[in-house]
């Protein structure tokens, strides 16, 4: 039976007037992309439902990554 160990990133959202459209997105983007070059996949990215900035807007993200036990430690 395979095991796995778990890897979770939290991308902190920017709020304001000078938070650009798509910032979020490309900040998780680059923490997949980072994460994967060493050997981790994208198992799941959760925003924590009573985590929120004003009405709508999430404080953060959470993502999750898995890697097979044993695997090359990165």
């Amino acid at each position: 039976m395979k095991r796995y160990v778990y890897k979770f990133v939290e991308i902190p959202a920017k709020g304001g007037l000078k938070t650009k459209p798509g910032e979020a997105f490309e900040a998780c983007k680059q923490a997949i992309l980072t994460e994967a070059a060493q050997g981790w996949r994208l198992k799941q990215v959760v925003t924590p439902f009573h985590e929120k900035m004003g009405l709508y807007g999430a404080l953060g993200y959470q993502v999750i990554f898995e890697k097979e036990a044993g695997a090359d430690e990165g």
